[in-house]
């Protein structure tokens, strides 16, 4: 267990520094207060959060738990290579960019008592964690991260009023049957919902084909399955959608006159490269072809941005980071000078969970639950605005459609 001050040391370039760092902390158990006063640091990250109504009560601790998957308990410390301590990436991020957040509201007065745990990725470990009273006794808690660990942790913990926040996980809700969980990341079935209203809202039915590729791949069908319902729910069953497999003798069903809506729901390297190829080819011909694909598609560098932009590409996304905004700036700014690296995508989404949460924390105290839905947040990777399942939890709702524009996804505005 370890509780962290408002500001580590800078490292010195090397990130791994830190996995020794923290377990040393952790096999000291060693305890350390939190100075009221932060040391002296660069301008705090300007992030955008609405006024709210309630008076802000400062100089109150508040106490957060953070479960993440450090893994220390594979690493020994003399014999561990670069590749062995890799595992540890994407907690260190997030736990990172997690700790600038807090450091931004502590700037104004505010008081946090982090203590983050190794939850291991083991199932026993999370089980002792979920029954420990010094975990399930604190006014937050973060984590796990992973769908296996959330539903351990959630059925052998007795939380209370206290929220258990899942920062990454894209599972659907309904997989973990927790009324009190708030999950961050948006699952496929909103993304489905999310094409099926760009579209729904943009196109006239009349104007436009729609061909849906669905591999039939248990995956790809699901996302089909969603684009379909919400379609047909949204439109009134107003768009005729063609259905097919695959692009193998695709142009029969091309219409040379109208908008030809192609929605591929696969992320499968080796059957979307043909596919986009031929759709080029298709539409250098002359067929008006624009293109929706699956939100996997962000993290796609393979695919070529011309043919992209050529086809009008559109995906959904839970995260875009604009790197012109002032914000970001300062944010990589701040995260450059504390910690000596380049922020990754956890850091960014470490540092809204903390700024969104802990600003409710402050403003709300134990009520914070109250105004989960009714706070929207603006953050550097996404917006945060929550609504209630009464049997599912917490969900956010705030999605982006990216375009290709200059040869990059951009934000449809």
């Amino acid at each position: 267990m370890i509780l962290v001050p408002n500001h580590l040391q800078r490292l010195s370039g090397n990130k791994y520094l830190i996995v020794f760092c923290i377990l040393i902390f952790l096999s000291a158990c060693s305890k350390k207060v939190i100075p009221t006063k932060p040391a002296e640091k660069p301008a705090p990250v300007e992030i955008v959060v609405p006024k709210l109504e309630e008076p802000v009560k400062k100089n109150i601790d508040h106490s957060i738990v953070l479960l993440l998957p450090f893994q220390l308990n594979t690493l020994n410390l003399k014999t561990s290579r670069k590749s062995d301590l890799s595992k540890a990436d994407l907690a260190i991020d997030f736990y990172q960019g997690f700790k600038l957040g807090l450091d931004s509201l502590s700037t104004g007065g505010h008081n946090f008592n982090l203590q983050v745990f190794d939850s291991q990725n083991q199932e026993t470990r999370i089980v002792n964690l979920a029954m420990s009273g010094s975990i399930i006794s604190q006014d937050l808690i973060i984590g796990p991260v992973f769908p296996d660990d959330i539903k351990t942790f959630s059925e052998f913990s007795d939380l209370g009023k206290t929220l258990q926040v899942s920062p990454l996980a894209a599972s659907m809700p309904s997989e973990f049957n927790d009324s009190e969980l708030v999950s961050i990341n948006n699952s496929i079935d909103q993304h489905g919902m999310k094409i099926a209203g760009f579209i729904s809202s943009q196109y006239k039915p009349e104007q436009v084909q729609l061909i849906l590729i669905n591999t039939q791949k248990t995956e790809d069908s699901r996302f089909s399955n969603y684009i379909k319902s919400y379609l047909n729910e949204l439109s009134g069953s107003k768009f005729p959608i063609i259905e097919r497999p695959n692009t193998l003798g695709i142009e029969d069903y091309l219409s040379p006159t109208k908008i030809n809506l192609v929605i591929i729901t696969s992320s499968d390297r080796s059957f979307l490269l043909p596919a986009i190829d031929k759709l080029y080819r298709l539409k250098s011909q002359k067929y008006p072809i624009e293109v929706f694909g699956h939100p996997n598609w962000i993290k796609s560098r393979y695919l070529n941005p011309e043919k992209m932009q050529a086809l009008n590409t559109r995906i959904s996304a839970s995260y875009f980071v604009n790197y012109k905004a002032q914000n970001v700036k300062n944010f990589i700014a701040r995260y450059r000078d504390e910690y000596g690296l380049e922020p990754s995508e956890f850091s960014f989404k470490g540092f809204d969970t903390a700024y969104y949460f802990g600003s409710l924390l402050e403003k709300y105290d134990k009520e914070y639950a109250d105004f989960l839905i009714k706070e929207i947040y603006t953050g550097l990777h996404n917006d945060f605005h929550f609504v209630k399942d009464p049997k599912y939890g917490y969900r956010n709702t705030a999605l982006m459609i990216l375009r290709y524009q200059n040869f990059e996804l951009q934000p449809v505005r």
